[in-house]
């Protein structure tokens, strides 16, 4: 039995790890003599690539075979991977697999899996925009506990789209209180702080709806993790002329979809998520206008030391959309 994992959804891959131990080992999962966690960024270990066909080849008076699995595979260098790959050509009879985050399908060692054993890829992480439902979805399976939907929102916020890490705070705040019936949003913030590096264009969304509140606490957020006036002031001009140019095409009668597209913009993330055509209603052409032009002025403003301070750059962007 020979499987390769591949991709990024690391919670995933270590349920499906240990469905791979109990299923090759049966009672003896929990045995140590049983089983072999190889790590290819290890560089205690000479050779992955011995190691793994001598505990592929291992027998002892306690366990006649071993599990072997090989974390971080990705990180094998060219001559194990080699050697791996010729060894798996003879069509070796072990119980053997191997982690991946990424591995090209015309390489070598992806072809010999493919030919020795079976390869998984459906591993992928969820897409940033939809990291709030994975957790929503998996939590509660997992752990057996209710989550808000804004505690869901705020971990996806705060970590990203690392699935092992939002289970693992998961599991920190359910030690801290086990017996919560629920986990929610003032549960979430105690335990867990933002631990992802937060991206210009991350205010575009609040700037688009006119929402003055989300917009002034997203912008306040952003500029306590360190992003730059003069990356927000970047993010959102070119926001703004999308808008505008967005606003034109549907004045020509071209339908939402046919705009994005011809803007060279994805319609699920800038008609649906972003809500494209209600952002260009709340903002019309006029407005719009004044506000690409004070932008443009604002960025010399910064550049030049006119604006230097942090309490002037936020109040002068806040004053976009508060007032």
């Amino acid at each position: 039995m020979i499987v390769a994992l591949i991709g990024k959804d690391q919670f995933s891959k270590d349920i499906r790890i240990e469905k791979f131990i109990a299923d090759a080992l049966g009672e003896r999962k929990d045995d140590p003599l049983s089983k072999q966690i190889l790590y290819a960024t290890d560089t205690n270990i000479p050779s992955i690539a011995e190691a793994v066909m001598t505990a592929c080849d291992s027998v002892s008076m306690f366990s006649p075979e071993q599990a072997v699995v090989v974390r971080k595979a990705e990180a094998l260098k060219a001559d194990d991977t080699k050697a791996l790959a010729k060894w798996l050509g003879h069509g070796p009879q072990c119980k053997l697999l191997l982690d991946f985050e990424t591995l090209a399908a015309n390489t070598e060692l992806y072809k010999a899996l493919k030919k020795a054993g079976e390869i998984e890829k459906e591993y992928d992480e969820p897409k940033s925009y939809k990291m709030a439902d994975w957790i929503a979805s998996v939590i509660p399976s997992h752990f057996k506990k209710a989550i808000d939907k804004d505690a869901c929102q705020y971990l996806a916020e705060a970590l990203g789209t690392d699935t092992k890490l939002a289970c693992e705070e998961v599991e920190k705040i359910l030690l801290f209180q086990p017996d919560c019936k629920k986990i929610d949003l003032e549960l979430v913030k105690t335990m867990v702080v933002s631990q992802r590096k937060i991206v210009a264009y991350e205010i575009n969304d609040y700037f688009g709806m006119r929402d003055g509140k989300a917009y002034a606490k997203k912008l306040n957020e952003m500029f306590n993790n360190g992003v730059q006036a003069v990356q927000i002031v970047a993010s959102l001009y070119y926001y703004a002329v999308d808008l505008m140019n967005f606003s034109a095409l549907l004045a020509k009668g071209m339908t939402p979809k046919d705009a994005a597209a011809e803007l060279g913009k994805n319609d699920f993330i800038f008609n649906v998520k972003g809500k494209a055509p209600e952002c260009a209603r709340r903002w019309g052409k006029p407005l719009l206008c004044r506000v690409i032009r004070r932008l443009a002025d604002l960025d010399f403003e910064i550049k030049s030391g006119k604006c230097s301070t942090r309490i002037s750059q936020e109040l002068a962007l806040a004053a976009l959309v508060v007032r």
